[in-house]
């Protein structure tokens, strides 16, 4: 079942009075849940927003940016009178997730699926340029395309990894260039306070890291920057990494997953 509210557009699965919220991430799409809202939606209303400028909708007139995007999920939120909220995000959807979970009083827990950081206060305005000048070097589809070629390392997903690069390219460019300056710009003067805030069990999912701009799988023994990140505010976490998987682990490694969020919940 698809629904609207307004002009923002969700998938909603289930009829539970608790409520699973699964955020997708930058220039992705809802569909990155789908074995999740099936498994999960005997279990939850799960509910999974297209997000604004993601829907292939041209016409949107407000800004592009993290808080807006959040308050468009907190709109679905508020019109139901769910028991237990659980949240989830993935990549981008991570701050969105965060962001939300200190709005919505009855959020019983946070799911942070590979998130990331791309700066603070003091790398903000390196990070930024450095990104300013890809763009003005090659051209900002060229950016996108590099970008989502390297979030799959195995020839197995193919299928998925071409999908996904044209579904990023399509998202106009008036709506995802904005969007991704926010991100930077929130990542260097709101995350920190927002992730202070948060008292919660939240369970880390996590795959990838980047290393001079491009994107790695993990080593179980190494540094993993976003992860001390979330700790160093946050220490009622659960960590599950994923070595030799990509940025998208709900759909290289769907099972596996589910069963792991699944026992976090039930240890909630």
């Amino acid at each position: 079942m698809s629904d609207t509210l307004d002009e923002i557009k969700y998938i909603e699965k289930g009829n539970s009075e608790n409520c699973l919220l699964l955020i997708h991430g930058f220039c992705s799409g809802p569909e990155d849940w789908i074995k999740q809202i099936h498994f999960f939606k005997n279990q939850f209303t799960v509910i999974a927003p297209i997000l604004r400028g993601h829907d292939g909708n041209n016409h949107n007139e407000r800004p592009m940016s993290i808080e807006q995007l959040s308050i468009d999920c907190l709109k679905i939120l508020e019109r139901r009178k769910f028991k237990k909220v659980i949240i989830a995000g993935h990549s981008m959807g991570t701050r969105l997730a965060i962001d939300i979970s200190n709005k919505v009083k009855n959020v019983f827990g946070l799911i942070l699926v590979d998130g990331s950081r791309f700066s603070d206060q003091n790398t903000y305005f390196q990070v930024l340029s450095s990104f300013e000048n890809s763009i003005h070097q090659h051209s900002y589809q060229s950016v996108l395309q590099n970008m989502f070629s390297s979030m799959f390392f195995s020839n197995d997903f193919d299928n998925h990894k071409n999908r996904i690069i044209k579904r990023a390219i399509d998202v106009p460019e008036k709506f995802s260039l904005p969007l991704r300056r926010n991100a930077i710009w929130y990542d260097s003067h709101c995350v920190d306070k927002n992730l202070n805030r948060v008292n919660l069990p939240i369970l880390i999912i996590h795959s990838t890291k980047i290393d001079n701009e491009k994107r790695r799988s993990v080593n179980k023994d190494e540094k993993i920057p976003y992860i001390d990140f979330v700790k160093s505010h946050n220490d009622k976490n659960t960590i599950k990494l994923f070595e030799e998987t990509g940025h998208y682990i709900t759909i290289e490694k769907p099972k596996i997953v589910n069963e792991i969020i699944q026992k976090w919940l039930k240890d909630l």
